[in-house]
């Protein structure tokens, strides 16, 4: 009985860690990029920021936050619902929407066009 419980128990904790596991990663296009796999990347400073520009057919015209450098990316391979302005962090070859600096970018540009009206 002893074999039974144990494998029970290695079963159910098998289980529960990849629940856990799916509750701390984020899905992009069908790929799962962990929270271990972001932790990783900030230690490392392997997140590439980008700026989608503009969108050209199938294409989105993405802005180097860094270089200024513009690279053209097929749409399919951003997540969904992305718009002129996003800011994305790329991370292991996926992009991901970074809403926090997508909000301080908006915030920032709606300033220097109040102060630049208002003056």
């Amino acid at each position: 009985m002893d074999i039974f419980e144990n494998l029970g128990e290695a079963i159910k904790e098998t289980l529960e860690n990849a629940v856990e596991k799916t509750k701390t990663s984020v899905d992009i296009k069908g790929s799962n990029l962990s929270n271990d796999e972001v932790e990783l990347a900030k230690k490392l400073d392997a997140i590439e920021e980008f700026t989608i520009d503009r969108f050209e057919g199938d294409f989105a015209v993405l802005e180097d936050r860094n270089t200024g450098k513009m690279l053209d990316v097929k749409k399919e391979d951003l997540p969904e619902n992305v718009k002129e302005g996003d800011i994305l962090d790329k991370i292991n070859g996926k992009y991901t929407v970074n809403p926090e600096k997508t909000l301080e970018a908006k915030e920032r540009i709606k300033d220097k066009m109040k102060n630049l009206w208002n003056n």
